[in-house]
């Protein structure tokens, strides 16, 4: 299933990310679609595609205690144009 993961965090917390993502290795079964900083907010953005929750859990964990991450289940739109209401 695919999942937008959104992370932010504080501006004093930058150097303490950037190093765990540079050594990060991606729980089994996550496959990275497109990861994304987003320009002078302390955000970064993520677009993956997660089996189950417990792998979610295994990917934002690492990072608990830098910031706060959000994620939400996505559908492509044209999957979501099929669907009639």
């Amino acid at each position: 299933m695919l999942f937008v993961l959104r992370f932010d965090f504080l501006p004093d917390q930058t150097h303490k990310v950037v190093e765990l993502w540079k050594h990060f290795r991606y729980p089994p079964g996550i496959q990275v679609i497109g990861r994304y900083v987003l320009i002078g907010r302390h955000t970064s953005v993520a677009i993956i595609d997660a089996p189950d929750e417990e792998s979610l859990i295994k990917l934002v964990g690492p990072f608990s205690s830098l910031g706060t991450a959000r994620i939400a289940p996505a559908m492509r739109i044209e999957d979501a144009l099929k669907i009639s209401w």
